[in-house]
């Protein structure tokens, strides 16, 4: 009988101190990246953090963020796969201290680091000796594996897109009245808050509830009265209001903004998708691997107020909503869920142990 593949998930944050409960029932396990469907397709895969090496919670601090991942490094002992979106600065270590484990970075941020870095050139370089001993890099959309393919063509062999899934399970679309209330969420820097509040500026006749950071909000001045903030609400006030509001408007930053992460707007957009609520979202190139215009969301131009007034006033259809959710939720149950992602992630993890051993 084969041994199943063995497979060690290291995370950028803790997801112990972060969730409580029961997986798909307290939270979702979107954040999870597949791990705990893996089992289904012959992978044993279990996580590690930085308090598996130490319960003393003020060494991670002092520490650091990437000194705590290095330090993860004899986790890696006997697996056949390491995956991770922070794995980049643990590849040193192997080159050091040898491992046939496999290592393959989750790329959520790498297009945006590579960018910020090339005014460094020590730095740049340094990152393109690590990026040589990756055995995989899994691109969670196709823009991200153009980006790298064009700047470092050596790893065009080791480069794979896998669309990120959402928690199915957690999240559903709601038969019941929703609120006449729309929802904007999410903490990544590439929100462009600004240009939602000049819009409701011009609806003082319309509600909007705002979920963020309260960094999203530094240099929005004036605030006007239809529009409510709330920062850092738990994952189930923010469920509520999936469930609760009519729209949902996702504005960010162009493709040119080299602040936050690579896809922004991604986690809440198929959150929104799988609860069944109908978006409005800024026309950014990695949504051609989501979303059809036009069918499950309609797109609009970047700061532009104005036309996101006329898209927000197109949906006052509830009959054209009601249409868009049952699309959205139709595709993410079908092409976006972790199932789903957990079973492209199984296959790629098989074929880069099988063909680079």
């Amino acid at each position: 009988m084969t041994e199943p593949l063995k497979v060690l998930y290291i995370y950028s944050g803790s997801r112990r101190d972060k969730f409580s409960g029961t997986i798909n029932v307290d939270y979702p396990d979107t954040q999870f990246y597949g791990l705990n469907h893996l089992n289904q397709f012959g992978i044993k895969a279990e996580y590690k953090e930085w308090s598996d090496v130490t319960s003393y919670r003020f060494l991670g601090k002092i520490l650091g963020f990437r000194l705590k991942h290095i330090l993860l490094y004899p986790f890696t002992k006997g697996k056949d796969v390491v995956f991770g979106s922070s794995i980049l600065f643990v590849v040193a270590i192997k080159k050091i201290f040898k491992t046939s484990a496999k290592f393959v970075l989750l790329n959520i941020g790498l297009t945006r680091t590579l960018i910020a870095n090339k005014k460094n050139p020590l730095k740049y370089r340094f990152i393109t000796w690590l990026l040589r001993d990756l055995d995989g890099i899994v691109c969670l959309t196709h823009v991200q594996k153009e980006y790298i393919e064009e700047n470092f063509p050596f790893l065009k062999e080791k480069i794979y897109v896998v669309p990120l899934g959402v928690d199915t399970t957690f999240y559903h679309a709601n038969a019941e009245e929703r609120k006449d209330y729309i929802l904007s969420a999410g903490r990544d820097n590439g929100r462009d808050y600004k240009t939602l509040i000049e819009t409701a500026r011009l609806m003082p006749e319309k509600v909007f509830h705002i979920v963020c950071s309260s960094r999203n909000m530094i240099g929005i001045e004036n605030i006007p009265n239809n529009v409510n903030v709330f920062y850092d609400l738990p994952v189930s006030e923010l469920q509520k209001k999936y469930k609760e509001a009519c729209i949902l408007v996702l504005t960010t930053h162009d493709d040119t903004f080299q602040d936050g992460a690579d896809c922004s707007g991604q986690t809440v957009l198929l959150d929104a998708l799988a609860s069944g609520l109908p978006v409005i979202a800024s026309r950014k190139r990695y949504l051609a691997d989501y979303v059809d215009d036009k069918k499950e969301v309609i797109l609009v131009d970047f700061y532009d107020p104005l036309k996101l007034k006329i898209a927000i006033e197109s949906l006052d259809n509830v009959g054209l909503r009601k249409v868009m959710a049952m699309r959205a939720r139709e595709r993410v149950e079908r092409e976006f869920s972790t199932k789903k992602m957990a079973q492209n992630l199984a296959y790629i993890f098989k074929d880069i142990h099988d063909h680079t051993s």
